[in-house]
């Protein structure tokens, strides 16, 4: 009994969904921040002939770990919802750990919006000569990251805040 008071499953639960969403929203951020950097002023000029093989390198990794975010804040707060739910909903949480999973799943909506412009850059190569500018496929996909971050990983990001305040409050 003396080990829960330091690692209660249940709190640990409760508090899983916050960790990941945050996990998958500074991801998102960081995206945005260091790949727009490759987009901006000098930069530019030189980053489109690095991009085909960056990109093919950073999805091939960085897909992993967006995934096992995206799973982790989905079954996490889906699980939520099953254990100790009149707990839950006596503290008014489990709309708000029902909204984690439904915004955290929805960031796979985007994957057709997105898959395109990370095909082209990763294959710009073969194309260069064919007029496609890989920094105006970072552009489209810099948008795109954006528009999810600020929709989809940002509300699923503050229903989890939520959820996990008011199920671990006091």
């Amino acid at each position: 009994m003396a080990s829960r008071r330091f690692l209660d499953p249940i709190v640990l639960l409760r508090a899983a969904p916050l960790v990941s969403s945050t996990c998958t929203l500074l991801y998102a951020r960081d995206q945005d921040f260091f790949l727009g950097l490759l987009n901006r002023g000098t930069p530019r000029e030189h980053s489109g002939r690095l991009l085909p093989a960056y990109f093919g390198a950073f999805f091939q990794r960085g897909v992993v770990f967006v995934v096992a975010c995206i799973a982790a804040t989905t079954w996490t707060s889906i699980g939520n919802l099953f254990v100790r739910r009149p707990a839950l909903h006596a503290k008014q949480s489990f709309w708000w750990y029902a909204a984690g999973a439904v915004f955290s799943a929805s960031h796979l909506l985007f994957v057709p919006l997105v898959a395109p412009p990370i095909q082209a850059i990763v294959n710009a190569e073969k194309y260069m000569y064919a007029g496609i500018d890989p920094n105006v496929l970072l552009d489209r996909w810099l948008s795109v990251n954006w528009i999810r971050m600020v929709t989809v990983d940002l509300a699923a990001w503050v229903a989890c805040v939520v959820a996990a305040t008011k199920s671990l409050k006091a």
